[in-house]
Order: C-alpha cells, then sequence, then structure tokens
C-alpha cells in the first residue's frame, strides 16, 4: 500500500532544508522513498503555517485537493497523511475523505501522535522526579483533535486539570466526556500548572515567561511551537519537550529534512505503520481510543519508540 504524507512548510526558512528536486512550483514532492519495502512520498504546500491561516478555507482545500489527487494519479498513492494545518482545514480530514475526487484512505496521523504525547508526559514526569497525582496540568487546544483524546486519557491521573480552549460552546461538549477533576476556561491560564500541553494550530508561539510557574513542564506539541527558544534560554528552570516526535528503528535509514536526527513525527510513523499493515480504512475526525491503542501495538511491532526526548530538536539528558 502506497502512502504519502501531505503537509505545509510551517515557516518560510523550512525551504532551504528542502531538496532542490523536492520543490516544483507551489507544491512539494519528493522522490519515491521505500521504507522496509513500502514506497511513499513526502507532499505538501508551499505555504507557511501563518500563510495558510491567513488564505480563504476554500483556496487551501483547492489546493490540498489538487495535491493528493496528482500524487494519486501520477505516484499511485492510495493513503495519503494530512500534516498540522492541511487537518484542521479539512475538517479533521473529513472534507478530503468525503470528496470523491480522491478515491484512496485518509489518516491525519493524530492517533498515534496523542498516543505519543501521553507516553510524553510520563516521561518527563519521572525525569523531573514529580508524579501526576501530586500535579496540575493545562492542557492548551484542549477540544482539538489530539487535546480531546489527551484530556480524556490524561485528566483522571492528574490532580487537577485545566483545559484551555477559545470556544465555550466546544469546551462545554468536552466537559460531557472527560472524567476527572478539571476546569475548563478560554483565558491562557497556565500559571499554576506543573505540566503545560500545547496541542493547537496557532501560527506563533503563545505562551510567555509569565504563562509558565518555576520548574513547569512543557510538552509542546504544536507546529509551529507554541513556546519559543527565546523564552526557554530566558527561562532554564522550564523542562521544555518537543512533542510529537517518535525514535525511528534503527532499520529504516529514513530522514524528514529538518526534523532531529533520527526522529521523524509520530502523525507521519502513524501512516508508515498503516501501509505495512496495509490497512484500508479512514482514520478521520475525532480519535478513536481504540485505534489509538492499535497504534501503539503497531509501533511496538514495527519498533517506532519515544526513547530520546528533544528540545528544539537537542538530546535532553536524564538522570
Amino acid at each position: 500500500m502506497k502512502f504519502a504524507t501531505l503537509g505545509h512548510l510551517m515557516i518560510k526558512e523550512n525551504i532551504r532544508d528542502m531538496p532542490k528536486d523536492w520543490i516544483h512550483d507551489s507544491w512539494i514532492y519528493s522522490p519515491e522513498l521505500n521504507v522496509k519495502g513500502t514506497k511513499g512520498h513526502i507532499t505538501g504546500l508551499l505555504l507557511t503555517a501563518k500563510e495558510m491561516m491567513e488564505s480563504p478555507i476554500e483556496e487551501i482545500r483547492q489546493n490540498i485537493l489538487d495535491l493528493a489527487v496528482f500524487i494519486q494519479d501520477e505516484f499511485n498513492v492510495e493513503l495519503i497523511q494530512l500534516g498540522a494545518l492541511t487537518t484542521s482545514v479539512t475538517s479533521g480530514g473529513k472534507w478530503l475523505a468525503d470528496n470523491t475526487s480522491f478515491s484512496g484512505f485518509v489518516n491525519h496521523g493524530d492517533s498515534y501522535t496523542a498516543a505519543v504525547t501521553c507516553q510524553g508526559v510520563m516521561k518527563s514526569l519521572k525525569i523531573c522526579h514529580k508524579v501526576p497525582s501530586e500535579c496540575t496540568i493545562a492542557v492548551i487546544g484542549a477540544y482539538g483533535i489530539i487535546g480531546e483524546a489527551i484530556s480524556k486519557i490524561l485528566v483522571p491521573q492528574f490532580n487537577h486539570s485545566i483545559l484551555i480552549g477559545r470556544n465555550r460552546h466546544k469546551l462545554k461538549n468536552l466537559r460531557e466526556n472527560v472524567k476527572g477533576d478539571f476546569e475548563t476556561t478560554t483565558y491562557l491560564s497556565t500559571r499554576k500548572a506543573d505540566v503545560i500541553l500545547t496541542a493547537t494550530s496557532h501560527p506563533t508561539a503563545l505562551l510567555s515567561s509569565a504563562h509558565l510557574k518555576e520548574n513547569a513542564i512543557v510538552v509542546d506539541v504544536s507546529q509551529p511551537p507554541n513556546l519559543s527558544y527565546a523564552i526557554c534560554q530566558k527561562r532554564p528552570d522550564v523542562f521544555r519537550v518537543d512533542g510529537g516526535f517518535v525514535d525511528l528503528p534503527k532499520q529504516i535509514p529514513y530522514q524528514i529534512p529538518a526534523l532531529p536526527k533520527g526522529k521523524i513525527f509520530s502523525c507521519v510513523a502513524e501512516v508508515i505503520m498503516q501501509a505495512f499493515e496495509n490497512e484500508k480504512k479512514d482514520h478521520v475526525g475525532s480519535i478513536d481510543l481504540h485505534h489509538l491503542k492499535k497504534t501503539e501495538e503497531w509501533a511496538e511491532k514495527y519498533g517506532f519508540t519515544l526513547h530520546e526526548m528533544t528540545n528544539f530538536g537537542v538530546p535532553i539528558k536524564s538522570d
């Protein structure tokens, strides 16, 4: 089963990391990749997150559809993984999955991302000698695809949780699906949180130093990051982790440009694993926790692990 990723640039500078033969007019697409016998392509729009947020949604959707149909027809791709804002603007991938012009399958890859993020939170707590039952966690973007799944899994394990989002109606719906001690708010109320988890589609950094408790843990899944490198430099007490990355199996010498060495986005790992499994299904919209668990089983089977965590690509040393 042939796969393709379909993402976009985070910032304009990302284009410098792309091989020149990957760049084609308004799209990026790589030559055919061979991952343990499974073929695929890395593709995307030559637009930044900011440009996508500022463009009409119909225009961006059409660009995504045109690229999806092109790689389907040109490269016989049967399975597409949407990345970052390409998921958001297609209603969690449902719009593309429902479009008859593309006849393949769609996976946003957020199920395994949510699983790896939860692993990253627990691993960070262990490194910092903290236990969740004594901590407060804040989830920014709590009703998003990743945020909702993470909230369902992590809130019951923490002493208290602060679930943050801009839409009051969506927060109200979230309250009906989460168990545990928590509050919801439209404010960026993170100052009392021991752990902050970001899972937003915001095109710029959201968190300032004033939002961070002393010795806070920040697991930053957002692309672009919600906590800037500059703030991390000013606040060495803050333990920040690149969320959404997983270690590549040693037998897969495969590197996406601009990612830390030996790492891959967990959403991309999910689509590769689905292709390995030849599973002909869509995985779009809200995350099915049963499928999330299955992605962890796939990861164990194929050797994708969260072994070494990083902060802006630099390995984090643990005691």
